[in-house]
């Protein structure tokens, strides 16, 4: 169970064999790039509507705040299995703007990193051993089987309708031994001191969010436990789940929490947005004003030191087992 986060006394502190290709290529036609755009926000092509959140530069932003507040709560380390990284091949799915993969080949420059996702907004140049590609990890994987020694996520959570058949893949194109590593932060907004107002509009929101998330097939309001879960499903071994508290806003007592909430805070306030408005007007038939009327209360709460809320933040791994585990 993760810890508490310690709330400040005084709110009024807080601080307002490596590949020799190109490293940016993409085998698909030029409609990748044919954006879609609804109420002032620009969304994917390639698979329109498959994804719900937009991929412009605002969104770029609150992805990058978002992976840094993350990385603070994880101690900085960007994963947790123990995969000794030499020359190891690694894909990371649902990269956005390459964030993870650019530090992994940063720190680990004899792997092999490959970067997927919907949209083509990862940087154009790139470490040596680094390939982005666009595709759809739900459509059937093109990989040979047997082929990477890490598969990684982060907060796909919005983004994957079915995780069996994406575990099963991960069994399959993962060599014997290899690992695979969800990082997740469930949509379910809580306080461990009841200091939610009445009518909080955050957890408002968290259940909008969820109802219409339920309308295609998505469960944002997840637990460790449901990811590890899919795991064995699939026929991972030796599952383990980390527990972390990834705090809203700049109340925590703590100096690096606080900066933690901070990064977190500015990602929901700039990107909340795009988090919500394809949502629940495509998906539940609310009108554009009544959403950004609503959002207005989400992010006063936010913004507020009195409410010490927090999003549950998991960090899931499993192995796939050694032939010899599977004679056994």
């Amino acid at each position: 169970m993760a810890e508490s986060i310690a709330a400040q006394s005084d709110p009024s502190n807080a601080d307002d064999d490596l590949f020799d290709e190109t490293s940016y290529t993409t085998s698909v036609e030029s409609s990748i790039t044919d954006y879609k755009y609804e109420h002032g926000r620009r969304y994917h092509a390639y698979q329109e509507g498959r994804y719900l959140l937009p991929n412009d530069e605002i969104e770029q932003n609150r992805l990058d705040l978002q992976y840094h507040a993350v990385r603070l709560v994880f101690g900085d380390k960007l994963f947790f299995a123990p995969v000794e990284m030499d020359r190891k091949r690694i894909l990371d799915v649902g990269t956005g703007t390459g964030i993870w993969v650019e530090d992994m080949a940063d720190a680990y420059p004899d792997v092999e990193i490959y970067g997927i996702d919907l949209s083509p907004i990862q940087p154009r140049w790139s470490a040596p051993n680094v390939k982005y590609q666009v595709d759809d990890v739900e459509q059937p994987w093109t990989y040979p089987s047997s082929h990477f020694d890490f598969i990684h996520t982060r907060i796909m959570l919005g983004s994957l309708r079915d995780w069996p058949n994406f575990f099963t893949q991960c069994i399959k194109h993962l060599r014997p031994g290899g690992y695979v590593e969800c990082q997740e932060i469930a949509v379910d907004a809580r306080t461990d001191d009841d200091s939610f107002p009445e009518n909080s509009a955050l957890t408002k929101w968290c259940d909008i969010q969820q109802e219409a998330m339920w309308k295609i097939g998505m469960e944002l309001k997840i637990t460790g436990n449901m990811i590890k879960d899919q795991m064995v499903g699939a026929g991972f071994v030796d599952v383990v789940v980390k527990e972390f508290k990834t705090p809203i806003g700049q109340w925590p007592k703590d100096p690096k929490m606080r900066e933690t909430g901070a990064f977190q805070l500015v990602a929901m306030l700039e990107g909340i947005g795009g988090l919500t408005m394809a949502l629940w007007t495509r998906l539940l038939g609310w009108k554009k004003d009544d959403v950004e009327e609503e959002l207005v209360k989400v992010r006063k709460e936010m913004e507020s030191t009195s409410v010490h809320s927090y999003w549950p933040t998991y960090a899931v791994y499993g192995r796939k087992p050694e032939e010899q585990d599977d004679e056994s």
